[in-house]
C-alpha cells in the first residue's frame, strides 16, 4: 500500500510540472505462456519486451540546453507486483531513476540506470524475437548466468548481489554517473559507479563507442569491475573485465547481427553471437540466433516469430535450445517465467502491448 501512495504522489507530482516540463508516460504490459523441461508456467515479466511502466520527462532551459529525468519501475502481470528484470532490486523504480543535463553533443546522467556496454552490446543482438532471446543471450555474450541477473546494487551482506559476485554482468547500476559526448557521427560514452566500497559492491567503469555508417551500426566497449573481496572463488580473480564488438546490418532484406566478447578475471572466456532476421510479410518476420557462452552458461540457439498486430501490439513465438542442463532454467530475462531446472529447450507464446 505503502508503495502504491508513494508512486501515486510520484506520478501526481509529475504531471503538476507538465506546464514546465515535457513528460511522457510509457510501459509496456507482456504475457506469454512457458513450456520447458516438463514444467508450465505463466511469465507476466517480459517474452518480447519487458514489462514495466515509467515517466521521462525534460524542460527546455535555453540556447540547446535541456534537464531531463527517467523513473522505471519493473511489473510482473503475474501478480501486479515488482518485476521487470531488475535483478533482486525491489525499489519503487528499480530500473532508472536519474536526472540529467546536457545537450545535442554533451551530456551527463547520475543515478540508477541501464550499463552501457548492456545497451549497447544489443547492438550485436536484434534478430531474436524480443527479451527471452536476445536479452539472455547478451547475457552469455558477457559472461553472466542467465538464471542470476544480478542488479549489482546492494551494500555489504544485503544479499541483492554484486558485479562479480557469480555473474559477471550487471544490467543496471546503481550510484552511477555517465558523461556522453558526441562527434562526427560517433557517440562515446563512460560510466562509473560513485558509491562503490570493498564489500559485495563492487568498483565498476565502462566506456562504449558507436556509431552508424552507410547502413552499418558498430558498437565497441569495455567494463570492468574491481574491489571484491568477498568471493568464495579465487581473490585474484576480483577484477573481472569485458572487452566486447558489436554490429548489424541489412543485406538483400536480411537483418544480420554479431557480437564478440572477450572476458577475463573471475570469467575467463572468449563469448559471441551470431543471428539473421527476415521480414515474411509487412506483419510478420523470422529469426534465429545462436549465442556461445562460458563453459557453465552454455550455448543458446533460438528461433522465433513475430507477428505484428498494430504498430503497439505483437504477437510472437519464441523457442530456444540449450547446451547445458538448466541452461534455460529462467528463460524470460525476468525471471517471473521459471521453468524445470534441468531445462534443455523451452518454447514461449505470448502478446505484448506497448504504450
Amino acid at each position: 500500500m505503502r508503495k502504491t501512495q508513494i508512486a501515486l504522489a510520484a506520478v501526481a507530482l509529475v504531471a503538476s510540472s507538465a506546464a514546465l516540463a515535457e513528460v511522457a508516460v510509457y510501459g509496456n504490459a507482456d504475457g506469454s505462456i512457458i513450456t520447458g523441461g516438463g514444467t508450465t508456467s505463466f511469465d507476466g515479466g517480459g517474452g518480447y519486451t519487458t514489462s514495466l511502466f515509467g515517466l521521462r520527462g525534460s524542460e527546455d532551459l535555453g540556447g540547446g540546453l535541456k534537464a531531463s529525468f527517467n523513473l522505471e519501475s519493473g511489473v510482473n502481470l503475474g501478480n501486479g507486483g515488482q518485476g521487470g528484470g531488475a535483478g533482486g532490486n525491489t525499489g519503487l523504480f528499480n530500473r532508472a531513476a536519474n536526472v540529467g543535463l546536457g545537450n545535442d553533443m554533451v551530456g551527463v546522467t547520475f543515478g540508477n540506470q541501464i550499463s552501457i556496454v548492456v545497451g549497447d552490446a544489443f547492438t550485436g543482438a536484434t534478430a531474436g524475437a524480443g527479451d527471452n532471446v536476445n536479452v539472455i543471450g547478451v547475457i552469455r555474450l558477457l559472461g553472466g548466468t542467465p538464471a542470476n541477473v544480478v542488479h549489482a546494487g546492494g551494500t555489504a551482506g544485503d544479499g541483492t548481489g554484486a558485479l562479480g559476485t557469480n555473474n559477471a554482468s550487471a544490467f543496471f547500476i546503481p550510484d552511477a554517473a555517465t558523461l556522453r559526448v558526441s562527434a562526427g557521427g560517433l557517440t562515446f560514452k563512460g560510466q562509473t559507479r560513485v558509491n562503490a566500497n570493498s564489500g559485495t559492491n563492487s568498483g565498476y567503469t565502462a566506456f562504449t563507442v558507436t556509431g552508424a555508417f552507410d547502413g552499418l551500426n558498430v558498437a565497441v566497449g569495455q567494463q570492468q569491475s574491481s574491489g571484491l573481496t568477498n568471493l568464495t572463488t579465487d581473490p585474484t580473480a576480483a577484477n573481472y573485465k569485458t572487452l566486447f564488438f558489436a554490429a548489424n546490418t541489412t543485406v538483400g532484406g536480411v537483418g544480420l547481427n554479431a557480437a564478440f566478447a572477450n572476458n577475463t578475471g573471475l570469467v575467463d572466456a572468449k563469448t559471441y553471437i551470431v543471428g539473421a532476421s527476415y521480414p515474411l510479410s509487412d506483419a510478420m518476420s523470422v529469426g534465429a540466433l545462436y549465442a556461445r557462452g562460458t563453459a557453465a552458461t552454455g550455448n543458446q540457439t533460438s528461433v522465433n516469430l513475430k507477428y505484428s498486430l498494430s504498430k503497439s501490439t505483437v504477437a510472437y513465438v519464441t523457442t530456444s535450445m540449450f547446451s547445458v542442463d538448466g541452461g534455460g532454467a529462467v528463460f524470460s530475462n525476468t525471471g517471473n517465467g521459471a521453468i524445470g531446472a534441468g531445462a534443455r529447450n523451452a518454447t514461449a507464446v505470448g502478446i505484448s502491448h506497448s504504450f
